[in-house]
């Protein structure tokens, strides 16, 4: 994984980008083509969060990838194009402020203060509340994986005999597939809960009753890696992409950010450069929770698990 620059912040910047995933670094790395002073603003490394950990699904024709590359192939690609990248640089507040009679914003992060003409916020399920009008339409939810030792090659070949991208219909949906060294890859919603160690340990149980549930062949097969990471969800499921109190946004993927990250991170730096018609979900309503109930505490997962886990069972 590419690691971020030491040392103290520019003092300005055409762009600042929070959140180094798919579409921060996506976003960057249009933005530096097109000759802007731009840096990407983790506060953790880049690639850290949901970018790297998913399950690396991609498409309806069965599309896959290794996440963490991938990422690491955004941020390689964003450097090259000038853009600057910035480890435990976490922002802590955001405030407008002109200079020299031009609009933008001062950041205050750990690392030292900066002022920038645009914010780019590409934070998803780790959106904080440095961002409240962002934080309170985004649902933060858990999303865990196990993965197995390599299986014997005929044992490979039973479960998955075209070497698929696997998913099942439920809400607390299965998602499965082999790695390239023959390991069942195997994730789910399982705790629901944002990832903790103890959320991880209980999920990593979950998933493996579910994969011998599906697959009871594997019941012998010893898990050897768990971990999870924190998905975005709108309260339509939906993602969502435009422009808020003046800063650009694109987040809540809910679980299919790899391409859609990717695209909408890549339409935000285009939109900033002055393409009028770069943003297609621009015009999409961004609804809040119902009656306003909702200021960024997921104080109702609980409930929320329990709903649609009797939908699955009435289903």
């Amino acid at each position: 994984m590419p690691v971020g620059r030491s040392g103290p912040l520019p003092e300005k910047l055409d762009v600042a980008v929070i959140g180094g995933g798919y579409t921060g670094l996506s976003a960057a790395r249009v933005l530096a083509k097109r000759g802007a002073s731009v840096g990407v603003l983790d506060a953790e490394h880049i690639g850290w969060g949901a970018s790297s950990r998913n399950g690396g699904m991609v498409d309806e024709v069965s599309a896959g990838l290794n996440p963490a590359r991938y990422v690491a192939g955004l941020a390689r690609a964003a450097e090259k194009a000038g853009a600057q990248l910035f480890d435990n640089a976490r922002v802590t507040a955001i405030s407008g402020e002109s200079r020299n009679g031009t609009g933008g914003f001062r950041l205050t992060t750990t690392r030292g203060t900066l002022w920038v003409g645009e914010v780019v916020v590409g934070t998803s399920g780790y959106t904080g509340s440095v961002t409240p009008f962002l934080q309170k339409k985004i649902i933060p939810i858990g999303s865990y994986i196990i993965v197995t030792g390599p299986l014997p090659e005929l044992l490979a070949e039973e479960v998955s005999p075209r070497g698929r991208m696997i998913y099942d219909s439920k809400n607390y949906l299965f998602y499965y597939r082999l790695t390239p060294d023959r390991r069942m890859l195997f994730g789910g919603r399982a705790a629901f809960f944002p990832e903790t160690s103890s959320t991880i340990r209980r999920s990593a149980e979950i998933l493996r009753r579910g994969m011998v549930q599906v697959y009871p062949q594997l019941r012998d097969i010893k898990v050897e890696y768990a971990w999870g990471g924190t998905l975005g969800f709108a309260f339509d499921i939906m993602p969502h992409a435009g422009k808020m109190d003046g800063i650009y946004y694109a987040l809540g993927y809910a679980g299919h950010g790899v391409a859609m990250a990717t695209y909408l991170g890549t339409k935000l730096g285009e939109a900033i450069c002055g393409a009028s018609d770069s943003l297609p979900f621009a015009d999409i309503q961004f609804p809040g929770a119902p009656l306003g109930l909702y200021n960024g505490r997921p104080w109702f997962l609980p409930l929320a698990g329990a709903w649609y886990k009797a939908l699955d069972w009435v289903s």
